[in-house]
């Protein structure tokens, strides 16, 4: 049994750790209930939409840089802000950090 556990990879510990990291995350509303934390809202908007968009096939830098987009917007209706959002150069790349890793992270659970 043993050497079964070992050939297949069924370490206690990373089976744990590999259910924890494909668990969907909580709504990115629930980071902060009332508008006015945008910071906040644009971490855990990408993790959110990372994990409903797993499935999609293409590019991880595509599917980041898309789930960003997405992301800015509907954290701005959130937020009440109507027009062009204000760019911050860090916050962005910061989300296409975030997004990137959650994307390649949720990708990896496919079939579990």
């Amino acid at each position: 049994m043993l050497a079964f556990c070992l050939l297949a990879g069924c370490h206690p510990a990373t089976a744990q750790d590999g259910a924890a990291t494909c668990a969907p995350p909580p709504p990115w509303r629930e980071a902060d209930t009332e508008p006015g934390q945008p910071h906040t809202e644009l971490t855990a908007c990408p993790r959110d939409q990372a994990f409903e968009t797993r499935n999609l096939a293409g590019p991880i830098e595509s599917a980041a840089q898309g789930i960003v987009a997405q992301c800015e917007i509907r954290v701005d209706r959130f937020e009440g802000r109507v027009g062009a959002p204000a760019s911050d150069e860090a916050a962005d790349r910061e989300a296409a950090r975030q997004a990137t890793l959650a994307v390649a992270q949720y990708r990896q659970c496919i079939g579990r």
